[in-house]
C-alpha cells in the first residue's frame, strides 16, 4: 500500500514523458545500440512532442498569461542578429537550425502543456524518471576498466547532468511528506555516487549550490523532517566513502583535484576560451555571427564545433550587445520569478531545475546543449499565473 501512494506521489502524465523524451533524446540517440534506428531521435521525439501540442490546443489548451510567452518570444528575437552573419560552415548551418526549431520548441512546450502548479511537479517527475534510466545506464552499463563513467554512449557530462538533477531532486523529495523515505534515500544515493564516478564537477557544484539556496536561506519548512536529512547526510557521507574503493581513478582525480583547487587541461581551457570571447565583445556591438567563435578564436585549430562554455559569453558574442543583455535579464527573470513561488511545490522544483540548468549553461555546452534551461525558464516565468492546484 505504501508502495502504490510513493508511485503515486511520483506519477506523471503522457504529455510530460514527451517532451522528456524530446529534452533527453540527445543522450538517448548516441546509444550505440540504437544505431539501427532509421530515424534521428530528436527528430522523432519532437514531431510526437509537436503533435502533442497540437492536439492539447485543438482541446482548447490556451495560455495563462502573455507575459511570460511575449519575454520568450523576444529573447529569441534577440538572437536574429546573429542570423545574418552566421558562418556557412556545417556547424553554424546546424546551429541556427537547431536553434529556430528545436530550442525553440523547447522553451515554447511548457505554455501548452502545463495547466497548473503541480502539472511542474509531475514534469519534474517526468524528468526524474529519464534522468534515472541515464544514471543507472551510466553506473551498471560502463565497463569496469573505464576511467570515467559514460551513459548510453553520449558522454560524462551528459551522465553528469542527469545524476546531479536526480540528486537534486531526491534531496527535496526527502525534505517533503512523501511515503517511503527509504526508497526516495536509495535513489538519492544512487545519483549521489554516479554523479561521483562520472567526474563532471559543474554538476555536482550546480546540484549542491541549489541545495544550500533551498535549505540554507529556509524556503522549505523542515520542521521534525530536520532529523530524517541529518541522518540522510551522515549515511550518504558513509556511503560515498565506503564507495571510493569502486570509483573509476579518472573521475576521483578531477573531482579531487577541482575541490583541493588544481585545475587541469579541461578547465584551463574552458577560462581560456571564455576570456577570448569576452575580449572580442567588446569590438563586436553587433555579434559576429552564429558559430563565429569557431572561426575568429578558434583555440582548436580548425575544429568546427568550438563554442565559449558559457552561454552569456557565446550569445553575446555571436549575436551583439543586445542579445547578451536580453538573455541576462530573461535568465534573472525566471530565477527570481522561480525563487518567489518556492514555497509551492512546483515553484520549488522549477527554481531548482531553472538554477542548475542555468550554473551549467556557464561552464559547459553551446546555446543548443542547454535546451533543458530553456523548458524551465519558460515554465519559471509562468509561475505567477498558474492555478496552486498541487499534485496529489
Amino acid at each position: 500500500m505504501r508502495l502504490r501512494a510513493w508511485l503515486r506521489t511520483y506519477a506523471t502524465r503522457p504529455r510530460f514523458l514527451v517532451l522528456a523524451a524530446f529534452l533527453f533524446a540527445g543522450d538517448l540517440k548516441a546509444d550505440p545500440r540504437l544505431a539501427w534506428f532509421p530515424v534521428d531521435l530528436t527528430l522523432l521525439t519532437g514531431a510526437l512532442l509537436i503533435a502533442v501540442l497540437a492536439v492539447r490546443f485543438l482541446r482548447g489548451a490556451r495560455l495563462c498569461s502573455l507575459d511570460g510567452p511575449a519575454l520568450v518570444l523576444f529573447w529569441f528575437l534577440s538572437f536574429v542578429p546573429g542570423l545574418f552573419q552566421t558562418v556557412h560552415s556545417p556547424y553554424g548551418i546546424q546551429k541556427i537550425a537547431t536553434i529556430f526549431t528545436f530550442t525553440l520548441l523547447s522553451a515554447l512546450a511548457p505554455l501548452f502543456l502545463v495547466d497548473d502548479d503541480g502539472d511542474l511537479v509531475r514534469l519534474m517527475n517526468a524528468l526524474a524518471g529519464f534522468c534515472l534510466a541515464i544514471t543507472c545506464g551510466g553506473l551498471f552499463g560502463s565497463a569496469p576498466e573505464a576511467e570515467r563513467l559514460q551513459a548510453f554512449g553520449a558522454g560524462t557530462i551528459s551522465l553528469g547532468r542527469a545524476t546531479g538533477l536526480l540528486f537534486t531532486y531526491a534531496a527535496i523529495a526527502l525534505a517533503g511528506d512523501a511515503p517511503l523515505p527509504g526508497l526516495t534515500f536509495g535513489i538519492l544515493g544512487l545519483a549521489g555516487v554516479t554523479a561521483l564516478f562520472s567526474g563532471s564537477r559543474g554538476p555536482i557544484l550546480a546540484a549542491l549550490a541549489v541545495l544550500a539556496l533551498l535549505f540554507g536561506a529556509g524556503r522549505m519548512r523542515l520542521g521534525p523532517r530536520l532529523g530524517r536529512l541529518i541522518t540522510a547526510a551522515l549515511v550518504f557521507a558513509l556511503v560515498v566513502a565506503g564507495s571510493l574503493s569502486l570509483a573509476p581513478k579518472g573521475s576521483l582525480a578531477r573531482v579531487g583535484a577541482f575541490f583541493h583547487g588544481q585545475y587541469g587541461a579541461s578547465e584551463t581551457y574552458r577560462v581560456s576560451a571564455m576570456h577570448a570571447a569576452w575580449e572580442l565583445v567588446g569590438d563586436a556591438p553587433w555579434g559576429i555571427g552564429w558559430a563565429g567563435f569557431a572561426t575568429r578564436i578558434d583555440p582548436e585549430r580548425g575544429v568546427g564545433r568550438q563554442y565559449p562554455h558559457n552561454l552569456l559569453a557565446e550569445v553575446t558574442l555571436e549575436s551583439g550587445w543586445i542579445c547578451g543583455a536580453v538573455t541576462l535579464l530573461v535568465l534573472l527573470a525566471a530565477a527570481a520569478a522561480a525563487w518567489g513561488r518556492t514555497g509551492s511545490p512546483g515553484g520549488r522544483v522549477v527554481f531548482a531545475g531553472t538554477v542548475f540548468y542555468l550554473i551549467n549553461a556557464m561552464v559547459s555546452g553551446d546555446v543548443n546543449d542547454n535546451r533543458p534551461l530553456f523548458m524551465f525558464v519558460t515554465s519559471a516565468l509562468m509561475l505567477w499565473r498558474l492555478p496552486a492546484r498541487v499534485a496529489p
